[in-house]
Parts: structure tokens; C-alpha cells; sequence
């Protein structure tokens, strides 16, 4: 039981880690001290090390061999390719996901209640944390687990750039899924899912134009 509780504390701290780096409160370039993130979580160097090598094997944090780790800059081309890789991987999820039954698709609109009643604004965690279980829930229905694996790390990574759209998007795209869903027809589906992405991916450009 020791051993898991210990294996359980990087992906705890780098768990904390993203959280911090996607609402801005360590900043891109930031240097991330072993030292002193041991003293602000409270943990030993061990699991914050290897949070650092997992973070920095997704994208959120880049190693110098030198001086150590640090927050990985905004690269807005980058943001731009992500979103385009993340349209391909869940369009292709879409269009092989069978279609959820009653049960399913209630459980499915449960979460999304879930989703709805938290604020982000006083639980960033736990509202990031539901909505990467709803999208789980939709895309899974989707047997190209591979892709789902991709799609998984595609939003974690363009999450950092969530701060770049306004905050209010109007009705839930995720909600336009679930009842695009519900209705059972590919194309009526795909052409939603489409239309939120144009919606998107076109309100992110104009932000990162404007700056």
C-alpha cells in the first residue's frame, strides 16, 4: 500500500503542476526549482522530479540540461496545430463512435449536469478534471482507443492556450454533442462537431491576432 501511495505522488504533483501552468499562475518561462516546489507541496524531490520529466514529456515544461526546468513559452503556430491535430483525432473518433445507449447517454448528460455546476472561476481543478471526463465519455464511444489516447493528450496540451478565448462561449459545445448524439444521424453529428471547431479555432485566431 506504501508503494502506491508513493507511485501515486507524481502524477499527484504534476496533476497540481498543469493546473498551475494553464491558469496562469506559473507563467511561460518560469523557472521550477526542485528545491522550492519540494518546500511549496510539501513533498520530498523525488516525486517532484519525476512530475518535471512528465511534464516536460508532454509539452508543458522544457529541460535545460544546465539550469533545469522551465515553464515552455506560448508558441501561437503551435497552438494553431494542436487544434488542427485535435480536430482530425476527435472528427475520426466521431465518426466511428457507436451510438450510446439510454443508459449511456444518461450517464453521459450527468456529467455534463456535473460539468455545468462548477464554477471555474473558485475550482479550476475540478471543473478541468469534469471536463476531461465528459470529453472522455463522449470520444470513448469510439473503439480507436489509440486515437482516444492521442486525443487525451492533444487537449491537455491546448488547454494551456484556453486563456487566449473569451470566457464566455455562449451555449456548451459539449451539450451540442450530447444531443447531436442523441439524435443518431453521422452526418448531423459531424457537421456539429465541425461547426464548433470553425467557432473555436476562428475565436482563438482573432485573440492571438489581437496580440
Amino acid at each position: 500500500m506504501l508503494f502506491q501511495v508513493e507511485d501515486a505522488l507524481p502524477n499527484t504533483v504534476a496533476r497540481e503542476l498543469r493546473s498551475l501552468i494553464v491558469r496562469g499562475a506559473l507563467l511561460p518561462g518560469e523557472h521550477l526549482g526542485q528545491t522550492d516546489l519540494a518546500n511549496r507541496f510539501g513533498r520530498s524531490k523525488v516525486p517532484i522530479r519525476e512530475a518535471l520529466k512528465h511534464l516536460a514529456t508532454e509539452g508543458f515544461l522544457r529541460h535545460d540540461r544546465n539550469r533545469g526546468y522551465f515553464v515552455s513559452p506560448l508558441d501561437l503556430d503551435e497552438a494553431m496545430q494542436l487544434y488542427k491535430l485535435r480536430r482530425w483525432l476527435e472528427a475520426e473518433l466521431l465518426a466511428s463512435a457507436a451510438w450510446p445507449a439510454k443508459a449511456e447517454l444518461t450517464a453521459i448528460r450527468e456529467r455534463f449536469a456535473m460539468l455545468a455546476a462548477i464554477d471555474p472561476a473558485t475550482d479550476y481543478e475540478g471543473w478541468s478534471l469534469a471536463l476531461e471526463e465528459l470529453r472522455y465519455a463522449i470520444f470513448d464511444l469510439s473503439p480507436h482507443k489509440l486515437l482516444l489516447h492521442e486525443a487525451i493528450r492533444a487537449w491537455r496540451l491546448t488547454d494551456r492556450y484556453r486563456g487566449f478565448l473569451p470566457r464566455n462561449l455562449g451555449p456548451s459545445p459539449e451539450l451540442a454533442l450530447i444531443d447531436a448524439l442523441e439524435q443518431q444521424d453521422r452526418a448531423e453529428l459531424l457537421a456539429t462537431y465541425h461547426a464548433i471547431r470553425d467557432r473555436v479555432e476562428g475565436l482563438l485566431a482573432e485573440a492571438i491576432g489581437s496580440r
